[in-house]
């Protein structure tokens, strides 16, 4: 993080810290979090997080979605930018990504639904598992992506990069809740398949991606992988195509252990991302 500052906010009435502005940058990467995700990410304490949130909100650079139906549910508050907050952090330094096109494309996310916030949590809080194990693994979301030509169309929910020794790894990662319609998951795991086969990632001139799979439980793990084995059928990519998938649950109670993920190939043989 950038060391502490102190930059005032358009309407004068006080000044946003550099904690409020790291906050800032997390929603904007992650588009929604939670209190305690964010402060995981930030290893900074909750309550201290939630004092800085206030100040965001109160200030009308971040809101807050929680409905009844979900308070009852136990799903908690999701936060996320406001038009305001995006403009905000337009006017900083080394902030270029924060376009006009982005902040647009933003103004859905104050009616986002509880699946569409729900699918943000759960592919945050799996990242930040793989980024305990994999403390180099540099990390993309959506709007990242969305600023480079080269990602096809239909983005995952994550670009991942792991740099070895002698080479670097790259990913895409998605994780998949057990609502996520069939035909939604095919046709997600279809546009990789054809993409890669029409040659979309040559332009790169890098290995292509391995395709990373977090299913909510086994019985979607096992569904993703047949309909994976059914696109690969259908396309058949003239370079092979590599798919890890594992659980939310294994990938959860790790506990460090890297060898977490099978390989279409081999179910049973549990395998490390590096």
């Amino acid at each position: 993080m950038n060391k502490r500052v102190d930059v005032n906010i358009r309407d004068g009435r006080s000044a946003i810290k550099q904690g409020q502005i790291d906050v800032l940058e997390v929603l904007y990467k992650y588009r929604f979090g939670s209190r305690h995700l964010i402060a995981k990410l930030l290893s900074v304490n909750e309550n201290t997080l939630y004092r800085k949130l206030m100040v965001l909100v109160k200030h009308e650079l971040v809101g807050s979605k929680l409905d009844n139906k979900s308070k009852i549910k136990g799903i908690p508050v999701a936060y996320y930018l406001k038009p305001k907050g995006f403009r905000f952090l337009q006017t900083l330094e080394k902030h270029t990504q924060v376009t006009d096109k982005i902040i647009k494309a933003s103004y859905r996310d104050k009616i986002a639904s509880e699946a569409t916030i729900l699918h943000a949590f759960g592919a945050f809080s799996q990242l930040l598992v793989l980024m305990n194990q994999y403390p180099r693994l540099k990390v993309y979301l959506r709007r990242d992506m969305s600023r480079f030509s080269y990602f096809p169309k239909t983005l995952p929910d994550a670009f991942l990069s792991l740099a070895g020794a002698n080479t670097t790894q790259r990913f895409f990662f998605d994780y998949i809740p057990d609502s996520q319609e069939r035909k939604a998951v095919f046709q997600r795991i279809y546009s990789y398949i054809d993409f890669f086969d029409a040659g979309g990632w040559d332009v790169t001139n890098t290995e292509m991606p391995i395709l990373l799979f977090v299913a909510e439980n086994a019985s979607t793990e096992h569904r993703i992988r047949r309909l994976i084995k059914g696109v690969i059928n259908k396309i058949d990519p003239g370079d092979e195509i590599v798919v890890y998938t594992t659980t939310k649950r294994v990938l959860d109670n790790s506990d460090g252990e890297s060898a977490i993920w099978t390989s279409l190939d081999d179910k049973d043989e549990l395998i490390p991302l590096a």
